[in-house]
This record gives structure tokens, sequence and C-alpha cells, in this order.
């Protein structure tokens, strides 16, 4: 099958980026020509990684090379950053397979029509993706005031309806989806990771060494880009109630900064910043070490996007224990609530829990409650991790995510494109043209042409 895969690649730092440059490999059999951000010009194709067997290209080409020879499926990955604010103007014009990895796309896609001045595109967009809500929720995005309303308002309507098939790594978020767009092809594929202990990875002591953590210390680790989302200021918050009495403790941070998140601060008004290391971004293939060199991970989340997180299953391949909010869309994988020790899972077949998890409503006592459980107790802690390397290797390794996205785009490659529905924002479908056809007609002279433009999306 010949397939236009739509997403960044490293050496952009977002998620989907390794996503996709784990993945590729494994589709081999198909002939997959990968399409990035091309905005910047001819350099920002050059900069980025091809994964051995797939053709670089930059997004601009795509048009001229369907039109000559058409692909047979195009994939589109949907992440709530600016690093897919590209492929929205193609995926509306070309169909294909919609890969959903956020449930939240408001935040990204109202800053990138706010940013090209197209507040009225914006309003227009948002009134349809959300009839019932008031416009004057849009004005106040226009404003700069829109903060975590986003989540109330997630503007997925449109890639839903623009796509042949949508698929989403996890079942109930696949549930809610079908419910919303009961017209749409809503499926699931298993997100999946490689596995770290495949690597060869510097011993656990030379990360530690390297970062000043003394001897004898039981680390606690989190993984991804620094946010707040992350709920390390609550961890903050627990590690100076408990710092006295686990002078053990530290807390290894590793991943890029945000620029709108000062996390040493907050250390170090806390009392806790000799206990806090914060390593910024690590490359991909140092993160085994990194993985190695921590005794516990948490992930904690909120608020939450429905996203599948691959840092979370990285740790579990890892075959460490870790600690994570009790979300809706998790909960089929089995989790200790360390306050009855009962497991707590939807999946009557998972026995073994893998994490520990922390309920929203009590999360500054359970997260105490798991630091100072975690920090003294190494039994529980091999237990944890074995099984979350267990339950790794039966349901997200890469090579299962692979087989879903086989049945998946031998699915989206037959289906026809979906009709327009009623309402469709007049934005999405607009040629391009306009300009140009207002300058002719001023001067009195007939449009000469009318191109399959992909629009000004």
């Amino acid at each position: 099958m010949r397939i236009a895969w739509f997403s960044p690649l490293p050496p952009d730092r977002s998620g989907i980026a390794a996503y996709s440059a784990e993945l590729l490999p494994r589709l081999a059999a198909h002939q997959i020509e990968a399409f990035v951000d091309d905005a910047a010009g001819p350099d920002a194709v050059g900069a980025a990684t091809s994964p051995a067997g797939i053709t670089l290209r930059g997004a601009h080409d795509f048009p001229w090379r369907h039109a000559r020879q058409p692909y047979d499926l195009t994939v589109y990955h949907v992440g709530n950053s600016a690093a897919h604010d590209y492929l929205w103007p193609y995926m509306v014009r070309y169909p294909g397979l919609v890969v959903l990895h956020d449930a939240q796309l408001h935040q990204s896609r109202a800053q990138a029509l706010i940013r090209q001045k197209r507040e009225a595109d914006f309003r227009a967009e948002f009134t349809y993706c959300h009839p019932d809500a008031s416009p004057l929720l849009a004005d106040l995005v226009v404003a700069g005031l829109g903060g975590t309303l986003c989540y109330f308002w997630p503007m997925v309507r449109v890639p839903v309806e623009a796509a042949r098939v949508v698929a989403v790594h996890n079942r109930f978020l696949a549930g809610e989806l079908a419910g919303q767009f009961p017209g749409s092809n809503i499926r699931h594929i298993r997100m999946g990771v490689p596995d770290p202990l495949a690597a060869a990875a510097a011993p656990a002591g030379d990360v530690r060494r390297r970062h000043g953590i003394p001897d004898g210390a039981v680390v606690f680790g989190a993984f991804g880009r620094v946010t707040p989302e992350k709920g390390l200021s609550t961890v903050l918050r627990v590690l100076a109630q408990v710092a006295p009495s686990l002078p053990a403790l530290r807390l290894l941070i590793v991943g890029a900064a945000s620029s709108y998140y000062d996390l040493m601060s907050e250390a170090r008004e806390l009392g806790v910043a000799d206990r806090v290391i914060e390593t910024g971004h690590v490359p991909d293939d140092a993160l085994p070490e990194y993985l190695a060199a921590v005794d516990v991970c948490l992930n904690m989340r909120w608020p939450t996007g429905r996203e599948t997180s691959a840092a979370w299953l990285r740790c579990m391949a890892a075959g460490k224990p870790t600690v994570v909010t009790d979300l809706v869309h998790t909960t089929d994988v089995p989790s200790l609530d360390l306050r009855s020790r009962q497991v707590a899972c939807t999946d009557p077949s998972e026995k073994a829990p893998v994490c520990v998890h922390v309920e929203l409503i009590d999360e500054v006592n359970m997260l105490r409650l798991a630091l100072r459980t975690l920090a003294g107790d190494a039994a529980l802690r091999a237990q944890l991790g074995s099984a979350a390397r267990t339950y790794w290797s039966r349901h997200a390794t890469v090579e299962l995510m692979a087989q879903d996205y086989e049945r998946e785009l031998a699915r989206a490659a037959v289906l026809p494109d979906p009709a327009r529905p009623p309402g469709w924002p007049a934005h999405l479908s607009a040629d391009g043209t306009s300009m140009a056809r207002a300058l002719a007609a001023e001067v009195g002279t007939p449009f000469p042409f009318d191109p399959p433009a992909i629009g000004r999306l």
C-alpha cells in the first residue's frame, strides 16, 4: 500500500515525533512517504530525521504528488500542540485515517487560528463544534482568558467528521467518541513503546553520580515535558511534608522545561530544592539509563485530554512501579489503593496491580501515603515493577501496536470519503483563490483557472 504519513518527526521533541519514529519501521511492508511541516522552508525538511526505509517530504509537496499519483491512504497524527498545526488543511481536504492522540484540541487549534488573525474562523469553528455553547466563550479564548475552560469544549468534531476512520489509544475514549459521533468510524489501537531493557544502557549508578544523587537514595522520577498538568506542584508540596522523615528520598525530573512553569522556583520556596534534580531534555537513546536510575516513576495527569501516556508505558516496560492519577480512561489498568490494599480494575481478567493510584479528591493524602510506602518497601516496589513489565509485554509493545495499525490501515484504505455534514464551516472548504478572484474581478478579468488547492486552513 502507498501511504502518506503526516506527523512530526525527530528532532521535534514532541512525544508523537518519537512515536512515529518507533512505529514506522514496523510498517515497512508498505511504501510510506512521511510529510513534515515545511512552512519554514526546505531546511525544515532537511533537519527532520527519516526512519530507515521511509521517504521524507515537505507537506507542500503533497497536493501535486497526490494529483499525479494518488496515495492509497493518508494518515494524520493529531495532537494538542503547535507541532500538528500544519496538517489541518490536508486533513480536511484529503480524508484518511486520523489518529487522535488527544481528545482535547481546543488550545492548539484556537491558537493556530488566532496567530493568523483569523478570529472569525475560530469563532465559526468553535460554534460548529459546540453549537450549544455560548459564543461568548470563544470571545474569552480570543482575549486570552480560555485557560482550562478549553477542556470543557474540546473541539474535536472537525477531525472526527473529516476522517474515514478515527483511531484512539484507549477503549474508554473510543466508546466516548462513538457515543458523541454515532455516524463516525471510531477504532481502538493499542499504544506500544520499545523495550528499554533491550537497549545498551549505562549502569544506573552513572546517572546518579552525574547528577549528584547520593548512594542509598530512593529516587522518584518523572518523565516528559515539565508542565503543570503533570501534577509536579503537588508532588513538591508532599515532598516538603515527608522530607524530614525520609532523608534518602530524591526527585529526578527528566524532560524539557516549559517557559511558563518554573519547577525549581517552587522547590526553593518549599525548601526542597536540595532534593530535586532537573535534567532538562534527555535524548531518546539516553532514556533507558535514566529509567534504570529511578526506583519509582510518577505519572500524574490533571487536567487530562484523555491521552494515553507513552511515558507511563515506558516506565512499565522498564519494570518500574508507578504512581498515577486515577482517571476514568485508565481504569482498565490494575492499580493498588494503598489505603485498603485492594486492587482496582474494570477488567476482571487483570489481577496483579502494576501501579499505585491517587484519587483527585484525596490527592495530597494519597500521594503522601504513596511516597512514604514506596520509599520504605523495596519488596512492594519489586512486586509492582515485575507486574508492570509483564503487563507491558502483553498489552503495550510496538509490535502489538503495529498489528493494530495494519488492521486499521487496510480498513481505512477501502472506505469512501465521508460527506461533508450540514453546517460545515465555510473556511474549511475554501480553495485559497478568493483573493485572486477578487483582484481579477476588480479589473474585469475572469479568473483563469480553478485549481484543486488545499485551502486557507
